[in-house]
């Protein structure tokens, strides 16, 4: 993985107190990657390192897998879900569904009933023993109203079907949480996420590193790049890659720049750019800094897809090349060769240079075109090459997005694990709920 910014080779100036705060920052890092207790707030470095962690949930997905295994039904939302659907979709593409590949992993999160009746009836109607799936349950606080909901239908309806099916259902949650203390009484499979750890930071742990062992990907692999992205991190410290990348957003935020778009040119990278959404937002959108005074700085994280969103969004980037700093993410080579060449002459002929071209070639000139226009514009950018999209790939590049916010925060002077806007609305959902206090969707 290759991080390049803009602004160009040696121009990184960092005065001596921001250098000083990093490496300290660096040092705290340091700690958290080797403290198996989990006790700092940086506890996630810790979790690719952790291989007794590690093998609870690769004895458990070796023990449920079979070969009639088919679905993998995935009920989490936010962190708890997004880490996982990144890697899967990205491995298996936009089309997995049209694909003859079993198991496959469904994904319920929202409370959508559209959504809920769709799994249930390809569940209820295609699988016809209970062997052929695995229902995992994931909330890190064991109580998030979505989850709960969306487990309690699913669960109830194969509960129908088949009878008893505690023995294919897995709860991952933190100890003790409500959702681990009624897996336990029924029976179900029960997997930790350490106390320390917020679900934005849960990806390598077994949230996100079961489901993905149930449908059959070689998960040391994702924990191996996180694992190489993190010595980079700490070793290199200010000459990081994760370093630079925060630094470049620290000063493009000083310079005026209020949103941060993550450019993907890789339609499959689609729910990573949704992962990095939240991982940013929750972690840097604070209103107060650690030492209790208001915040100054506004970081709005958005997410495209080239080049369909050069056809929908540039107008307004382009319009406003300030407003916007970009990080250009594209891979060197597919995951799998592909045929496809332009051979047909009469429609290809509408745009001069397509004749005999592959798709890449025709994408690699698009993005050519949009970094001379950003060049030409001001736009401010940066990029991200990636040598594959493989596990090992993909894990470094979680963990270096991880280590980017960490950074990020702790050069604004903000917490970067806390939350506390958000359970707001979570407390008057469950007032709502708790009085019954519902408004007909008629």
């Amino acid at each position: 993985m290759k991080y390049i910014s803009s602004r160009g080779e040696g121009e990184m100036k960092i005065v001596d107190d921001i250098r000083a705060r990093a490496i300290e920052y660096t040092a705290t890092m340091r700690m958290a990657m080797s403290d198996s207790k989990y006790a700092l707030p940086e506890a996630s470095l810790r979790l690719p390192f952790d291989r007794a962690l590690y093998e609870k949930s690769a004895t458990l997905a070796s023990k449920l897998r079979s070969e009639s295994l088919n679905y993998v039904i995935n009920i989490g939302i936010g962190g708890s879900s997004l880490g996982a659907q990144a890697v899967y979709e990205a491995l298996f593409g936009v089309l997995d569904r049209y694909n003859p590949f079993a198991p496959k992993m469904l994904f319920a999160e929202s409370c959508d009933q559209s959504i809920l009746s769709d799994i249930s009836e390809i569940i209820l109607n295609e699988v016809e023993k209970k062997e052929e799936i695995i229902v995992v349950i994931g909330s890190k606080s064991g109580t998030t109203t979505e989850t709960i909901m969306n487990a309690s239908i699913m669960v109830g309806a194969l509960h129908k079907k088949f009878g008893s099916i505690g023995d294919r259902v897995v709860c991952i949650t933190e100890e003790d949480s409500p959702l681990w203390s009624v897996g336990k009484e029924q029976g179900y499979s029960l997997l930790p996420i350490p106390k320390m750890v917020g679900g934005r930071y849960s990806v390598f742990s077994p949230v996100g590193v079961f489901p993905l062992l149930a449908v059959g990907l070689d998960m040391k692999l994702l924990l191996k790049g996180a694992e190489e992205e993190l010595h980079d991190c700490i070793d290199q410290g200010v000459e990081s890659r994760a370093f630079c990348a925060a630094f470049d957003i620290f000063e493009w935020n000083k310079k005026g720049i209020n949103i941060f778009d993550i450019f993907l040119f890789h339609p499959e990278l689609e729910s990573f750019g949704k992962w990095y959404r939240q991982l940013f937002a929750e972690s840097l959108g604070k209103d107060t800094t650690i030492e209790g005074e208001t915040t100054t700085p506004l970081l709005v994280p958005t997410v495209s897809i080239g080049s369909t969103d050069l056809h929908s969004m540039e107008q307004m980037h382009l319009a406003h090349p300030r407003a916007t700093a970009r990080t250009l993410v594209r891979v060197n080579a597919p995951h799998w060769d592909h045929n496809a060449v332009v051979h047909e002459r009469a429609i290809a002929s509408l745009v001069p240079g397509v004749l005999d071209r592959e798709p890449r070639q025709i994408m690699d000139a698009i993005y050519e075109g949009v970094q001379k226009t950003y060049d030409t514009r001001g736009v401010r950018y940066a990029e991200i090459e990636l040598p594959d999209i493989s596990l090992q790939t993909l894990g470094a590049l979680l963990q270096f997005e991880m280590c980017v916010v960490m950074h990020l925060a702790n050069l604004l002077h903000i917490d970067a694990f806390n939350q506390p806007n958000v359970e707001e609305y979570k407390n008057v959902v469950r007032e709502i709920l708790g009085k019954g206090e519902l408004k007909s969707s008629e």
